[in-house]
C-alpha cells in the first residue's frame, strides 16, 4: 500500500496565517473596546441618575438640597466629646453631601455605621480602575485621618448649586471669609444656600447638579488627598478628597466652585472686560471674582479627557471618548463634549444667572 504523505505548513505559510490572525485581532480589538466603553458609559449614566434621585429624595425630606457641610463637621455644636469622630447621623448637618444622601442611595447601614474600608460602588465610574478607597489608611489614634481616609467618589456636585455651611460672607472688616455662625447653634443660622429646586430660576433642565470630575490617570490607583508625581518628576495635587471631607475646599466632592461658595475666590475684581464678563463676575453670584483669580479662573470651567499629568482643579471630565457625563437638576443625564467652551459651561453651573444656553 502506498503511504500517504502529510504536508506541514511551510514557514512562509505559517507567517502569513499569523499575520492574518494579527490583522483580525487588530480589527476586532477596537470594536471590543468600543462595546466595553459603551457598557461602562451606560453604567455610569445609571450611577448619575441614582445619585440625582438621591439628591431629590433628600430634598423631598428636608425641602432643600444637601450642602457640603462645615469644617470638622462642627462637632463641638453637639456637645461632648469635643473631638473628631467619623461621620455619624447626629452631626450630619456638618457632613459632606455624599454622606447626607447615603440613606437615599440604599446605604442606610453605612450612614448609621460609617466604615473607612467599604467602597460605595455607585460612586465609582467603571472606566477607572482602583479600589474605590483613599490610599490613606484610617487611624483612630490620629483624628486628622478621618478627613483623608475612606471611600472616594468619581462624581462631584456643582458647588454653585449646593454650596456648603461656610459660604462666603463679607466680614465687618471688609474682608471675605467663611459664613459666620457655622460653629454655633441653631443650624438654621448657618450661612448656607438652603437651595430648593424651586429656587433654580434658570430651570432644572439647564442647571448641572452632578457630573464626573476630571482626573489624572496617575490617580486611578492612588486615590485620596495629597499629590501625585507627574511624568517630569514634579508634584501636582490630586483634588480627590474622600467622602469624609466637608466644607468649601473639598475638590474631591465638588466642582464649579465660585465666589459665593469659596471665599478665596471672592474679592475685589480686576478691570471689567465688556467682551468677557467671566473675568470679574459669574452671573447670579453675590460676590465678584478676586482680581488674582480673574486672570485664570474662568478657564478652569471646562470638560477634559482624563490624561497623564492632568491638572484637575475645578475641572469636569471623564475617561470616555464622547465627553463628560452630567446629571442635570431635573434628573436627566446628558453628555457635554470636551470642546465645550467656558462661556457655555459656566451658565450651566449657575442656578440663577439668567443666561440663555442652547445645547442643541
Amino acid at each position: 500500500m502506498a503511504r500517504r504523505v502529510r504536508h506541514a505548513f511551510t514557514l512562509i505559510e505559517l507567517l502569513v496565517v499569523i499575520g492574518i490572525i494579527g490583522v483580525l485581532i487588530a480589527l476586532l480589538l477596537p470594536a471590543v473596546q468600543k462595546v466595553r466603553e459603551a457598557a461602562y458609559r451606560a453604567e455610569s449614566t445609571n450611577n448619575l441618575k441614582q445619585l440625582a434621585l438621591g439628591m431629590h429624595n433628600y430634598h423631598h425630606t428636608f425641602n432643600q438640597l444637601p450642602h457640603n457641610g462645615t469644617w470638622s463637621y462642627s462637632c463641638w455644636c453637639w456637645g461632648p466629646p469635643y473631638d473628631y469622630s467619623p461621620p455619624v447621623p447626629r452631626v450630619s448637618a456638618g457632613c459632606p453631601w455624599v454622606y447626607k444622601i447615603l440613606p437615599y442611595i440604599e446605604q442606610q447601614n453605612l450612614y448609621n455605621n460609617f466604615s473607612y474600608t467599604t467602597p460605595v460602588k455607585i460612586l465609582l465610574d467603571p472606566m477607572r480602575s482602583g479600589t474605590g478607597l483613599s490610599t490613606t489608611p484610617y487611624n483612630p489614634s490620629d483624628p486628622q485621618t478621618i478627613f483623608k481616609a475612606g471611600p472616594v467618589t468619581d462624581y462631584a456636585a456643582n458647588a454653585m448649586l449646593i454650596g456648603n455651611g461656610l459660604n462666603t460672607e463679607r466680614l465687618p472688616d471688609g474682608s471675605y471669609g467663611p459664613g459666620r455662625g457655622w460653629n454655633q447653634l441653631p443650624i438654621s443660622s448657618w450661612h448656607t444656600f438652603h437651595r430648593g429646586l424651586s429656587d433654580i430660576s434658570d430651570g432644572t433642565s439647564n442647571t448641572v447638579m452632578l457630573g464626573i470630575k476630571a482626573m489624572a490617570t496617575q490617580v486611578y490607583n492612588s486615590r485620596g488627598p495629597g499629590q501625585f508625581t507627574m511624568s517630569n518628576g514634579a508634584l501636582r495635587d490630586k483634588f480627590d478628597e474622600p467622602i469624609t471631607f466637608p466644607g468649601p475646599f473639598a475638590m474631591g466632592l465638588l466642582r464649579a466652585v465660585g465666589p459665593d461658595d469659596d471665599y478665596l475666590v471672592a474679592g475685589e475684581p480686576g478691570p471689567f472686560d465688556p467682551n468677557d464678563i467671566y473675568k470679574t463676575d459669574i452671573p447670579g453670584c453675590t460676590y465678584h471674582i478676586n482680581a488674582s483669580y480673574g486672570v485664570w479662573f474662568r478657564y478652569t470651567f471646562t470638560v477634559v479627557h482624563d490624561a497623564l499629568d492632568l491638572d484637575a482643579y475645578n475641572r469636569w471630565g471623564s475617561a470616555y471618548a464622547a465627553g463628560g457625563l452630567f446629571a442635570m437638576a431635573d434628573g436627566s443625564v446628558r453628555t457635554l463634549h470636551f470642546s465645550t467652551d467656558y462661556r457655555v459651561l459656566i451658565p450651566l453651573m449657575t442656578p440663577k444667572g439668567g443666561e440663555v444656553v442652547n445645547l442643541d
